[in-house]
């Protein structure tokens, strides 16, 4: 009697499912056959090819196909109705039609490390969260953080100048470093060198998980949560385990320095101006003067956030952009020529003045994040049935927007592949479609810190350019990317740093 009411409540489950599954899947499965996109191997397997995709041959597959079926393509991840846009049209219908607003299903693979933080959250939970680290990232805050940026890219001249002379540098593995001791420094308060210990268990944890994570995203098996009954599983837990030990360290390490302070009855506003105040510092004072304060796990989840968001990023920037320099020294020199005007030949350290006169830096690091976006990809899901130029999205596709492609689009960019800073000039710049270009992302979901990432780029190669001249030791020809977490070259980026005879940096 038991076995046959299971066999009748599974048998009535299955058809409640397909009741509902199959004409959801019939809607979905009439409009995407209007979009254009290669042929599906079956309904079952959908385009599997794509789900095998390497993050080597990513790069080349998504821009072959672009060429191929233009700026909106169809696939199918099995079952799953996905499309991907490379067109600033298409863009700005992503970054702007109500219905595609939430973060995909795609994210969910890092919610064990990133919890209900800006990047995984949505709906009113990430209205909330939005609207109380706002405060974190005001001009005024970011400024405070200058001089930290600033004492670490000295280190990082130092470290260069103990180099052997001619003697390649792999730049990534550098910029990686001097970014973690930044972020690390900015968002938690906490130094940790890893310019001098880069075998720290922190950073070995750090790096560990964004390649574990990496490999989750491209394989949509790894997704469900029997991930964590695997080898990778377990190891990618250990990571976790450390990284959150450093974050729950930070927070209470912040909130013992604040309690102290309000025992020793210090002036919040007075103190405010004469110390610099760390990421999660701002956050402990926001919470103070709302109704719904984070909790520690609230607090924790939004330093790994900024943490996971902030490094690898920046440090990938950084480090094409020095691979560009590195192969046109006529470019380095112009730098090194407006560097040079801001300074007048005086060693003085950078002031965060010096940062808005920094214009054509500031071109070169746009063409550099053009070419080479530290988001590739992004992803969100269809709420509703949204209209893309002539196509129906479905609901319950994902749309994926490729910026990487989108960057490369020689209807805004003539020329796509060639760097030419000139592209951002204000004259070059003032008739381009708004969204053609988006390393940010764009909206209400664009990059928070976006202004923190410009500040410290600007920072640390201007720190290098004012002492050193520098050759890349392969040409653009030869680099080929990998769609990792952030691009990342095939073959190491590794350049040779010459000291200037007069170089400007602090005796």
């Amino acid at each position: 009697m038991i076995l046959f009411l299971l066999l009748t409540f599974a048998i009535g489950y299955v058809l409640y499912f397909l009741s509902k599954f199959v004409p959801r899947y019939n809607r979905q499965y009439e409009l995407m056959e209007k979009i254009p996109g290669p042929p599906i191997h079956s309904r079952i397997l959908g385009n599997i090819s794509l789900m095998m995709a390497t993050p080597e041959n990513l790069p080349t597959l998504i821009y072959d196909q672009y060429k191929a079926y233009g700026g909106i393509i169809r696939h199918w991840i099995s079952v799953i109705p996905t499309v991907m846009v490379a067109e600033a049209d298409y863009a700005e219908i992503y970054f702007t039609a109500k219905g595609v607003e939430e973060k995909s299903d795609l994210y969910s693979i890092f919610e064990d490390w990133l919890g209900n933080g800006l990047i995984t959250s949505g709906g009113a939970l990430w209205h909330e969260r939005r609207k109380l680290i706002t405060p974190a990232f005001h001009f005024n805050a970011l400024n405070g953080l200058c001089d930290t940026l600033v004492q670490n890219a000295e280190r990082l001249v130092q470290k260069l100048k103990e180099h052997p002379a001619d003697a390649p540098v792999n730049v990534t593995t550098l910029m990686h470093l001097v970014a973690l001791d930044n972020i690390c420094e900015s968002a938690m308060g906490i130094k940790i060198d890893a310019l001098n210990n880069p075998k720290l268990d922190y950073i070995q944890a750090v790096e560990e998980a964004g390649v574990i994570s990496t490999i989750r995203s491209l394989r949509p098996w790894c997704w469900s949560r029997l991930f964590y009954y695997t080898p990778l599983g377990r190891k990618y837990r250990k990571c976790l385990d450390k990284v959150f030990e450093m974050a729950n360290t930070a927070i209470q390490n912040s909130k013992n320095k604040r309690s102290s302070q309000q025992i020793e009855n210090e002036d919040a506003n007075k103190n405010k101006g004469k110390k610099k105040l760390a990421f999660l510092d701002i956050l402990l004072e926001a919470c103070d003067s709302t109704t719904k304060p984070l909790s520690d796990e609230g607090l924790r989840d939004e330093v790994n956030t900024f943490m996971f968001a902030g490094h690898e990023t920046t440090a990938s920037s950084m480090g094409f952009t020095l691979f560009l320099l590195g192969n046109h020294p006529e470019m380095q020199e112009k730098c090194y020529e407006e560097l040079g005007d801001i300074f007048q030949g005086s060693d003085r350290r950078l002031t965060v003045d010096d940062l808005r006169n920094m214009k054509y830096l500031e071109q070169v690091i746009k063409e550099s994040l053009r070419l080479y976006p530290s988001a590739t990809v992004i992803s969100r899901q269809v709420g509703a049935e949204t209209q893309f130029g002539k196509y129906v999205v479905p609901e319950g596709a994902t749309v994926n927007l490729s910026i990487y492609t989108m960057h490369r689009d020689p209807k805004y960019f003539p020329n796509p592949d060639v760097f030419d800073p000139d592209r951002f000039s204000p004259e070059n710049s003032v008739d381009r479609h708004p969204f053609a270009y988006t390393p940010f992302a764009a909206g209400s979901r664009n990059c928070i810190g976006q202004r923190f990432a410009m500040m410290e780029m600007k920072v640390v190669l201007s720190y290098i350019l004012r002492n050193f001249t520098f050759e890349s030791s392969y040409g653009e020809d030869e680099m080929k990317i990998s769609f990792d977490l952030v691009p990342r070259a095939k073959k190491p980026i590794e350049i040779k740093f010459k000291l200037r005879n007069a170089p400007l940096i602090d005796k």
